[in-house]
């Protein structure tokens, strides 16, 4: 396969257009990510320990649950990044956190929902490009069905506001950096 850059989905599945991948679950991958759903925060150091991941994500769903997650020394990724204000982005910089934006979430909803994440997903990237946050966009791939390429999230970045050149670094050195920062590359 012939690759332009490299490429790297924080949630997806290892394929050949992603020269590393985290895998979730039973998802296969080069590291092995960890997903914590808001009604779990309170647990989630005993939930960390014992899965020992390479990666943890926590799912968003308000501001408070937000504020948790970013405040969080535990927490590496915050996905599903809205609803989000100033105040949680300054925190987010502060904390070196880093927002995840899937096309999974856009992929599998339709009509209203769509526009409302759609819409929600441009705010949340305008407050990270303002507040200089790392975005990583993921396909949420979990089988080779559901696999995007590298193209197609760069394509789907620029959708929701983000610059080419920003979207580009979404898949590749943004990620790069979280997992160096973790001492996994």
């Amino acid at each position: 396969m012939l690759r332009n850059y490299l490429a790297i989905d924080l949630r997806g599945i290892k394929n050949e257009y992603y020269e590393y991948a985290v895998g979730f679950g039973d998802v296969p991958g080069d590291f092995k990510g960890l997903m914590i759903a808001p009604e779990h925060l309170k647990n989630r150091k005993d939930i960390i320990s014992k899965a020992d991941p390479d990666v943890v994500f926590a799912q968003g769903k308000d501001l408070a649950t937000n504020r948790k997650i970013i405040e969080s020394i535990d927490i590496d990724v915050l996905s599903r990044p809205f609803p989000i204000d100033d105040t949680i982005a300054k925190m987010a910089q502060r904390n070196e956190k880093y927002f995840e934006i899937c096309a999974r979430d856009i992929i599998a909803s339709r009509g209203y929902v769509r526009s409302k994440i759609i819409q929600s997903l441009s705010k949340t990237i305008e407050l990270a490009v303002k507040r200089n946050i790392g975005i990583v966009l993921t396909s949420g791939a979990s089988d080779m069905l559901e696999t995007v390429t590298p193209r197609e999230l760069v394509a789907f970045g620029t959708v929701l506001g983000l610059t080419y050149p920003q979207a580009k670094g979404a898949i590749s050195s943004v990620p790069q950096s979280l997992l160096e920062r973790r001492g996994l590359l």
